[in-house]
């Protein structure tokens, strides 16, 4: 075989195969549930999205989140997207 073959024989390819390395396994982020005082305050703070049905967009998260961090709250450490999952959960439990 000439060094500027880059080809693998069936022996080589054999031999090559056993000494795969197995990636490990990615890393899960745990789910962190939402506590008794973050719900409350996202029942006062986002009502009306509560009253209505619907759930908000980020825009509407993002000042619920300035306004929390300004009363020193726990909701503003949380992700936007999270509350929005978590405003549409309960509401689909109202139904």
């Amino acid at each position: 075989m000439d060094e500027d073959d880059h080809t693998i024989s069936d022996e080589d390819e054999e031999e090559f195969e056993g000494k795969r390395k197995r990636k490990p396994p990615k890393k899960v982020a745990k789910r962190q549930k939402f506590t008794e005082v973050e719900t409350e305050e996202i029942k006062t703070d986002l009502n009306e999205y509560l009253k209505s049905g619907i759930f908000p967009r980020k825009p509407q998260v993002e000042v619920a989140k300035q306004k929390s961090r300004k009363k020193n709250g726990h909701i503003w450490k949380r992700s936007s997207d999270k509350k929005i999952k978590k405003i549409s959960a309960m509401n689909h439990k109202k139904k």
